[in-house]
């Protein structure tokens, strides 16, 4: 078999897959080379040690070390310290082989090349997530829009994860960097815990303050981009904050036809008609055309709200207020239990376990 169909059929073990196209087996052959190629197909999606996969691989520990470490200053295999031994993980397509690539804001011939393949190849990638029984990420509203609301759950206050992540960081947001569809702010990609260590030692990210990161998504808000987060309630994996021109996610919900692309969030808009003026600001700070002004006041299309309060932040005269919506989607306990589920649907668990070992 060819060492990228090979690799391709590897990461399509993962939860989020890698469905086959001419433009996929491109861009496997451009990043890896087929020594790397060959190594990744046998590195698990779980950190392991070197000499486990060189056993895999059928060759010696030092090479496959090496193969390895070249793959994590690519950023296409994670790598992490723990007690006194380095383990190294394949990393899926999406979160990580798309993405770390091009936080480091370059953005040379190569990656604009790639940039060309990962924009044809997003309309074959976003129908299989959009297939997924759970989405693989989920939007989140500006806390201070939520925070009165009786019924918000913790895993909704997007503040409070901050608080509660070990370590956080900012990169350059790979979908603007590839994609350069419009100006919106590059360093914009924020990180959590043990990624975000990964991606800092490796020169891809920087590490801020909570302070900081709190008030980037306040700055962020104003400019009209939505806070994506990884689809579960335990903890921060990253805040992606988003238009709809470049996002992946957003994209799903508009250009690509995935509607499960992105879960939204517990939230929907609702417009007092005494309060607004028809200004029409909410009507062009939605990202998914869910809002049109008739008759000099705000609609809602509550089928297409995705709740992002950017209809909300935006409104001068507070005629826009987020209310809790009757059905709240469902959120998983953490991304394995997501990822188990997703697994399970496409009839890949066993493999997957299996890879893991």
């Amino acid at each position: 078999m060819d060492v990228y169909e090979q690799l391709r059929e590897h990461l399509d073990k993962h939860a989020t897959g890698a469905p086959d196209s001419p433009e996929i087996m491109e861009i496997l052959s451009t990043l890896f080379t087929p020594e790397e190629a060959e190594v990744a197909s046998f590195t698990p999606f779980r950190p392991r040690p070197a000499a486990r996969v060189a056993e895999k691989a059928g060759i010696a520990e030092r090479e496959a070390k090496e193969r390895l470490e070249s793959l994590a200053d690519k950023g296409l295999v994670y790598a992490r310290e723990k007690d006194g031994e380095w383990g190294y993980a394949l990393l899926p397509i999406m979160p990580g082989i798309f993405e770390f690539p091009y936080m480091k804001g370059v953005r040379d011939e190569k990656l604009v090349r790639l940039g060309g393949l990962w924009n044809s190849y997003f309309a074959t990638h976003m129908k299989g997530l959009s297939e997924m029984p759970v989405p693989f990420a989920r939007v989140v509203a500006i806390q201070e829009e939520v925070e009165n609301e009786p019924r918000v759950l913790t895993y909704e206050k997007v503040y409070q994860l901050i608080d509660d992540a070990k370590t956080v960081g900012l990169a350059h947001c790979a979908c603007r960097t590839a994609f350069a569809n419009c100006d919106g702010p590059l360093e914009a990609c924020m990180l959590f815990d043990d990624t975000c260590t990964y991606l800092v030692d490796r020169g891809f990210a920087r590490y801020i303050s909570k302070d900081e990161m709190k008030k980037l998504l306040r700055d962020f808000d104003e400019m009209g981009l939505v806070h994506n987060v990884n689809n579960s309630q335990d903890k921060l994996q990253f805040i992606c904050n988003c238009c709809s021109c470049c996002c992946g996610f957003l994209r799903g919900l508009v250009e690509f036809d995935a509607p499960n692309a992105l879960a939204t969030s517990g939230f929907l808009a609702k417009v007092d008609d005494d309060l607004c003026t028809g200004c029409a600001v909410c009507e062009d700070r939605c990202p998914v055309s869910a809002i049109e002004v008739v008759d000099d006041v705000a609609v809602v299309d509550l089928k297409r709200c995705i709740g992002c309060a950017l209809c909300a932040t935006g409104c001068d005269t507070d005629a826009v207020e987020m209310v809790r919506r009757e059905e709240v989607p469902e959120t998983p306990g953490s991304m394995p239990e997501l990822g188990v589920e997703v697994l399970k649907s496409r009839g890949k668990l066993e493999e997957f376990l299996e890879e893991i070992k």
